[in-house]
């Protein structure tokens, strides 16, 4: 899989997001030659899911624009806002 995305990454130039439930996301991501810095942990349930369909939107959306590059920081700040919420209840 590794060689897979090298050269997905090499020849064509894609860019890949690796998101991880219940595992360490960025040294999975590592392991499959993704950078760590495109990688996010989210919570594995309805919540979690819908948030990545919204942000990952998002985050296309921009990169067809040419408005910001591909980047998974927003899905990594949105899981932090939603703990920081989760610890108010």
């Amino acid at each position: 899989m590794r060689r897979i995305i090298e050269r997905q990454k090499e020849r064509y130039g894609w860019e890949f997001l690796f998101l991880g439930a219940n595992i360490d996301a960025a040294a999975e991501a590592r392991r499959f030659g993704i950078d760590e810095s495109m990688a996010a942990n989210y919570h594995c349930d309805e919540v979690g899911t819908a948030l990545n369909y919204e942000v990952i939107n998002e985050a296309i959306t921009s990169v067809r624009a040419c408005a910001a590059p591909l980047s998974a920081d927003r899905i990594t700040r949105r899981e932090a806002e939603r703990d920081d919420w989760s610890d108010l209840r």
